[in-house]
């Protein structure tokens, strides 16, 4: 480290904010005292203490802690606006003084502009479901206080040419309606995002094709994208017959401006710490790319916004960098032993390294490998930069005879042969791999493991591809999920809609309803708004915990809070056979199950009272209902002919453990499964229809006798669920009542009858 004294400062000030923002500052200032005591380690201990008062200081940004009643919020659109679920989504300014997120379902708006919106402020979660993103932590690295849920909007007025919060937003929105101006899509919306970053017109597809074949990247501003930059405005400078100091001089504020213009986020403010550093070092005749240009950026991003360092966007951009200084030159003379042109082996070198960085953090962080992201970044990654210059020539032409078609007519060349080849790997087999993510420590040792191949590579490459081959296998080894032998019972917190996961001993999966919404408002990229929950929730969970193969899935009604991720599941999933209640429905999500269960050959069985499923591990799930004749005009057909499922399992112990999954049964359902004698004890009740007061009779209850009561139900949902009138007989049973409103996921292990929620309030 002696040539490069500013990494261990750089390391010292780093952990140091990440030690406080985990309660570890009495060691970092014992550590800090241990170090002034010599002269070498003094600067880091230096360090240490700045670090601490930064963290102290500016790594707590307030945060909304409480939900505030409906009122009246003014204040200003600062960034980009971007479709959601059901509306759209923006930075918001308040005129208290903190940022939030804004939703609104209606109403047109522009970057920049002045609102007064009623709606309500909502904190942000911790992770509601197992293994899911914290998005109170993505929001702290953020900056975003919370969430500003809009009803309407009262009054609106443009935007202050004075605030310079807008500006940048204002800037992308009016470069990017004349690229469209230019451009076709989706050319446009690939050059925006190699330009600043947008992605919010891309589809759905063309999304999830960039994210398997590991090139998402080169839509998100960083490093390429400012060393692109550079080097354009440093080619300027030098025609204009700048000396080389002065041009790279010069190119630093062009730089940081271009930074400012893509929203400064995070990968963008380490870019351009990092490229100012080396435009300086070539200023001066040094190596431009080294570990002091790397602890500089770590500084100085650390030290703008200390509530980043602890996020998954430091961690990968930091390993990315960190990877090429490590292995691109090793790797380049390796290489060289082939005959490959100069600039392809330098192109390989770098895709080489840069992938041995980040896999690792991409699969914890995305459940997903990509074998072929070497091969597709090799192309994509210089694609991206002739596709950058051809953007900008666009938008400098525009408008400008002959010239704009010749500079349209390079882009959207340059941008279908990305889109070609993003499309061909993303087609090839196995080209993406989910996987459960690995654990912190796992990659804590490949990072260990690499460093030593890295050192290892400088004498024998066999050696390094020995040690890197052997990380790689510990670290997909610790993504395997194998059965525990218990059975359990998890319903996931999907809102005001429905999801069970069923797990049995020998790891056999059974879903009922795969969650949702109800489908109000218009389809997103053709999905139905309850298919976005579904396939975010539902299925996110699935690939966490490492399930590939669902033996059953039951959709208790065809509603879209109970059906939304069945699509994407059958698409995503090996899907053995669908139970449906067999009702006539024409919602979006529904039909779009059967298409998709038609298309990809999964059975549809229609379940009546009576029938059985049972797995090889003495999982045993028995039909109550519906029964024929469907119930009809009781005001709410669909869900009182829910399917009804008693699951059975008998205990090591010798005793029988019964949950009763109802769907949305009401009171009819109820009284024609008590009319019919059917023997509904259980010790575990899945409250029907979320809590409604038109469910869960006294009758029904008693019939029942449950030890332990769940309650599938949305927070602040517009129906009122669950009822004060069900909450109280339901109390004065004496049934332990746990509600995913108030616990998030609750997950019930049934060999000793643990029970899990994810947190209670």
């Amino acid at each position: 480290m002696a040539r490069s004294p500013l990494v261990p400062v750089a390391v010292a000030f780093v952990g140091a904010i990440v030690a406080e923002a985990h309660g570890l500052a009495g060691f970092v200032v014992l550590a800090a005292l241990v170090g002034l005591v010599f002269v070498r380690t003094r600067p880091a201990a230096c360090l240490l203490f700045a670090g601490l008062a930064i963290g102290s200081r500016l790594g707590h940004p307030p945060m909304l802690e409480a939900e505030s009643r409906s009122g009246r919020f003014a204040g200003t659109i600062v960034g980009d606006i971007r479709a959601g679920d059901n509306g759209v989504v923006f930075p918001f300014a308040l005129d208290q003084g903190m940022v939030v997120q804004a939703h609104l379902y209606g109403g047109r708006v522009a970057a920049g502009d002045r609102v007064l919106v009623r709606g309500r402020l909502v904190p942000f979660d911790e992770a509601r479901n197992p293994g899911e993103p914290s998005r109170r932590a993505i929001a702290l690295a953020e900056g975003v206080a919370g969430e500003l849920i809009g009803e309407r909007i009262l009054a609106r007025a443009p935007p202050d040419p004075r605030d310079a919060r807008t500006w940048p937003a204002r800037l992308r929105a009016a470069l990017s309606a004349r690229l469209r101006g230019t451009l076709r899509e989706p050319e446009a919306t690939v050059i925006a995002g190699a330009l600043w970053g947008e992605r919010g017109m891309l589809s759905d597809t063309l999304r999830d094709e960039f994210q398997a074949t590991g090139t998402v990247h080169v839509l998100v501003t960083a490093g390429l994208h400012l060393g692109v930059i550079a080097a354009l405005v440093y080619g300027i400078f030098r025609l204009c017959r700048l000396r080389r100091a002065p041009a790279s001089l010069a190119a630093i504020p062009c730089v940081i401006a271009y930074a400012w213009l893509s929203g400064a986020h995070l990968p963008s403010q380490r870019a351009a710490a990092m490229v100012s550093v080396a435009l300086l070092a070539r200023a001066c005749g040094a190596r431009p790319s080294s570990w002091n240009a790397l602890a500089v950026a770590a500084l100085v991003v650390a030290a703008l916004w200390p509530a980043s360092v602890g996020s998954v966007s430091f961690a990968l951009s930091f390993s990315c960098v960190g990877a090429i200084l490590l292995f691109a030159d090793p790797i380049g003379r390796a290489l060289e032993r082939w005959a490959l042109p100069e600039r392809v082996r330098e192109a390989l070198a770098l895709t080489i390294a840069t992938q041995l960085g980040v896999w690792p953090l991409s699969a914890a962080t995305f459940g997903l490998v990509a074998p072929y992201a070497i091969l597709a970044n090799a192309i994509v990654v210089p694609a991206t930069a002739i596709g950058m210059l051809a953007g900008i020539a666009a938008l400098v032409c525009s408008g400008l005879p002959l010239l704009d078609r010749i500079s349209a007519t390079l882009a959207t060349w340059d941008v279908d042969a990305i889109l070609r080849v993003v499309h061909s790997v993303a087609a090839l087999p196995g080209a993406h791999v989910r996987v459960a993510p690995p654990p912190l420590i796992a990659i804590v040792a490949y990072d260990a493991v690499a460093l030593c191949a890295a050192l290892a590579l400088r004498r024998d490459a066999r050696i390094a591809a020995a040690l890197l081959a052997l990380a790689t296998a510990g670290v997909l080894a610790t993504t395997l999920r194998l059965p525990d032998g218990r059975l359990t019972i998890t319903m996931l917190d999907v809102g005001q809609g429905d999801g069970i996961v069923i797990r049995t001993p020998r790891g056999h999966t059974i879903l009922v309803d795969t969650g949702g919404r109800l489908e109000h408002g218009p389809a997103v990229d053709g999905k139905s708004p309850a298919e976005i929950v579904g396939e975010r929730i539902v299925l996110g969970y699935l690939q966490r915990t490492g399930v590939r193969r669902v033996d059953l899935l039951m959709i208790t009604h065809p509603h879209g809070d109970h059906v939304g991720g069945c699509a994407p599941i059958v698409r995503a999933l090996r899907v053995d056979a669908i139970a449906d209640s067999g009702q006539r429905y024409s919602g979006r999500a529904y039909v779009d199950c059967l298409t998709t269960a038609r298309e990809r050959g999964v059975p549809v069985r229609v379940v009546r009272a009576g029938m059985r499923w049972q797995t090889d591990d003495g999982v045993v799930l028995d039909a109550l209902a519906p029964s024929e004749p469907f119930l009809a005009d009781t005001g709410d057909d669909v869900n009182e002919n829910s399917i009804v499922m008693r699951l059975s399992y008998v205990l090591p112990g010798g005793r029988t453990y019964r949950a009763l999954l109802t769907g949305d049964a009401g009171e009819g359902s109820e009284a024609r499964l008590l009319a019919h004698g059917a023997d509904l004890r259980a010790d575990l009740l899945k409250v029907g229809h979320h809590g409604s007061r038109w469910a869960t009779t006294a009758d029904f209850l008693a019939a029942v006798h449950p030890r332990v009561a769940l309650i599938s139900v949305g927070r602040h949902n517009s129906f009122g669920h669950p009822s004060p009138e069900t909450l109280a007989r339901l109390a004065d049973t004496g049934i332990a009542v746990y509600r995913t409103d108030r616990c998030g996921a609750i997950r019930v292990i049934v060999d000793t009858s643990v029970l899990e929620p994810t947190l209670c309030r």
